[in-house]
């Protein structure tokens, strides 16, 4: 049932210029089942363009009887953007972070989990492997050892966690 929804919600977010799909959840039984949808763009997602990928995928399913069979009558349907802290799922959120603080957690060579935090500065998605981020240091005043002032450039491929936070 959720590919058939995945199915059905790829075909309306189609209908809407640079959108794309970040996660899709399907919870509960038959009678007041949740489906949630996190949506994004390459620029952030405005709400107004949730609202109307939600009424056209509400009324979709209501107008197909087999999928209506599936989700039921009493379905709730929650179109949101990705949060605040919400960790970033694919590696095309990357784009729409760019010059925002990031936290990541990742692998060093040795396979050891470590931390780093720091500004987006830059990101590169390239097809042939080449798939990385760098984070330049974000110093707050006495805080940061020499260490930490130091940019850090990432393969995506270590990236266990990347956790967008607040530009403070």
């Amino acid at each position: 049932m959720q590919e058939r929804i995945r199915h059905s919600v790829l075909q309306v977010i189609e209908e809407f210029e640079g959108v794309y799909l970040v996660d899709l959840r399907v919870r509960g039984a038959q009678r007041g089942r949740k489906i949630e949808l996190i949506l994004d763009t390459d620029t952030g997602i405005r709400i107004d363009a949730c609202a109307r990928i939600s009424r056209r995928l509400h009324d979709l399913i209501e107008s197909n009887a087999d999928l209506l069979a599936e989700t039921g009558e009493d379905f709730e349907l929650m179109v949101s953007s990705p949060g605040l802290g919400e960790p970033l799922k694919l590696d095309r959120q990357y784009i729409r972070h760019k010059g925002r603080p990031l936290r990541v957690t990742y692998t060093d060579e040795d396979g050891t989990e470590k931390e780093a935090f720091g500004r987006l500065a830059d990101i590169v998605l390239q097809d042939d492997g080449n798939r990385r981020i760098t984070l330049l240091p974000i110093i707050r005043k006495g805080t940061a050892s020499k260490k930490e002032k130091q940019s850090v450039t990432l393969s995506l491929d270590q990236i266990v966690r990347s956790v967008p936070e607040a530009d403070l």
